[in-house]
């Protein structure tokens, strides 16, 4: 009985701590963007860091807010490498993660700077 009761109270113990700084408890809900960009969207201190979302064509949105929000997330203001846009040559190019663009510090109201490019991705929050 004895036995069993320091059992029960350990693991209450375990799944009841905080995480320690650096561990890694997200359990796989992250998506980082990959080795162009390091620390965007990867866990830390238990939490999914924002991460540029998914790629769209210039014309479907004007702002950051708009495109976090078609994904069901909210704009994450420079927080994915300083930036929090990433505007790339084309869409085609957009979708290979491998491909850098070119990341934009600004609001996330603010009209998203295309310049010569027709594609770009927001810095969006993630759940964890």
């Amino acid at each position: 009985m004895t036995r069993s009761i320091i059992f029960t109270m350990s693991l209450a113990l375990v799944a009841c701590r905080a995480p320690l700084p650096g561990d890694e408890t997200c359990e796989g809900m992250c998506e980082p963007f990959g080795a162009v960009f390091p620390g965007v969207g990867e866990c830390k201190d238990g939490q999914c860091t924002p991460t540029f979302g998914e790629c769209f064509g210039k014309g479907e949105f004007d702002t950051c807010t708009e495109s976090c929000m078609a994904q069901g997330t909210t704009c994450a203001e420079d927080a994915c490498a300083e930036s929090t846009s990433m505007v790339i040559g084309s869409l085609e190019w957009c979708q290979d993660r491998e491909k850098e663009g070119v990341a934009r510090p600004h609001g996330c109201d603010e009209p998203i700077d295309w310049q010569f490019t027709t594609a770009a991705r927001c810095c969006c929050e993630q759940s964890s």
